[in-house]
């Protein structure tokens, strides 16, 4: 039994220092799948701590995925900024809100790469459809 156990633990923390990095951007992310049976929704963040970047990647996903399913309203406002004595600065700021009920979405494949201080994951989710 103790060596059952010492086997288990010795498992366990190889597979938590084996975190691979990746070199580039992954195709998966460029080039998500697509189904008639499933959404998928590739997301990309960027942390100085990697559970923060995959959080940032998943809610990316997550979105994608809403932005297939549900409904998508785009809100625009001008907002004027004084510039100078006499100058004036317009920009036009564009909000999305997605109104979309998900269900079940699971994460399919991540990425990770590693570059001075800064993690950036990417992440693949899918969802089933809904018939």
């Amino acid at each position: 039994m103790k060596k059952l156990l010492f086997f288990s633990f010795v498992i366990i923390s190889i597979g938590i220092q084996a975190q691979e990095y990746a070199t580039s951007i992954p195709d998966w992310y460029d080039n998500p799948p697509t189904s008639s049976r499933k959404f998928y929704g590739a997301g990309v963040g960027t942390s100085r701590t990697i559970d923060v970047a995959e959080s940032k990647a998943l809610l990316d996903a997550k979105t994608k995925i809403a932005e297939q399913v549900g409904k998508v309203k785009y809100d625009n406002k001008k907002v004027t900024t004084k510039v100078g004595v006499n100058g004036k600065q317009e920009e036009t700021i564009q909000s999305k809100q997605i109104e979309a009920k998900l269900t079940d979405v699971r994460l399919v494949k991540k990425a990770v790469m590693h570059d001075g201080d800064n993690y950036t994951v990417y992440v693949l989710c899918e969802m089933k459809r809904r018939k």
